[in-house]
């Protein structure tokens, strides 16, 4: 059996941002994987790698880290309906907004979560959050109860939220970030200008979608603005029903 042709499985929290990532890549790719659900308070699923860092993926005797990492070991393993262009200029600009996804749209998803700005619906979405951990690796009561307050206080989130301009407000941070995507969308239809999906649609989409999936409630969305919204229609046409990592009835709204 060739390493292209070994059973992939891919261990992780199903809330991770990066986890959703490479699960887009997966289901773009239509190659069959299994999620392996990583317990947050013990991280044994992920031992055999000696450390506590997910998204892992495991393609037969090889494993690998880092979410963009991940897609360009796709790529090289599975070739078929690349998620990376050939020519090398544009391969660069999809790297770089990929690296806007981490950088930029990531740590917005931890700021809300960090800096509450409607008590009651952080704690709401806290909780659907812990419902989907505890779906997938059975969590005490008393982890689900104080679980908004725990990812508050989470040391690697507190981290990534510390590095943002936390003298922009939300509703500003939200506004520059809808224009920053525009922006990279360029000509479309995907983005960098792109025909088909890229490594970098296939990274925003499950950030841009998820909150809205799982019936997150927020005051400003990427979504707001139709160019976004119009390009995550386009984008859904690629993927299954359920981008995500959580199952079907853990979906809250439909899409667009």
């Amino acid at each position: 059996m060739t390493q292209a042709q070994s059973p992939i499985q891919l261990f992780s929290y199903p809330t991770s941002p990066y986890a959703q990532k490479v699960g887009c890549y997966l289901k773009y790719k239509q190659l069959d994987y299994k999620l392996v659900p990583v317990n947050p308070l013990s991280n044994a699923e992920i031992r055999f790698t000696r450390q506590r860092q997910v998204p892992v993926l495991q393609i037969g005797d090889q494993w690998r880290k880092e979410s963009s990492e991940l897609g360009l070991w796709l790529d090289e393993l599975y070739p078929q309906k690349p998620i990376l262009p050939v020519n090398e200029t544009d391969r660069a600009q999809v790297l770089s907004i990929d690296c806007w996804v981490n950088d930029s749209l990531i740590p917005t998803i931890f700021r809300r979560a960090v800096e509450w700005e409607n008590p009651l619906h952080s704690i709401r979405n806290g909780w659907k959050l812990s419902r989907a951990v505890s779906d997938a690796t059975p969590l005490p009561w008393y982890v689900r109860l104080s679980w908004p307050w725990g990812i508050k206080r989470a040391p690697f989130i507190v981290h990534m939220v510390e590095r943002l301009d936390l003298t922009e407000s939300i509703a500003d941070m939200t506004t520059r970030l809808q224009r920053e995507f525009v922006e990279h969308l360029g000509e479309g239809p995907y983005l960098g200008g792109q025909r088909t999906p890229t490594l970098a649609d296939l990274s925003a989409y499950p950030i841009v979608m998820s909150g809205h999936l799982m019936g997150m409630e927020v005051k400003e969305s990427l979504l707001d603005n139709p160019l976004v919204a119009a390009w995550s229609r386009r984008v859904q046409s690629h993927l299954p029903d359920n981008p995500l990592l959580v199952p079907d009835r853990l979906l809250i709204r439909s899409h667009f």
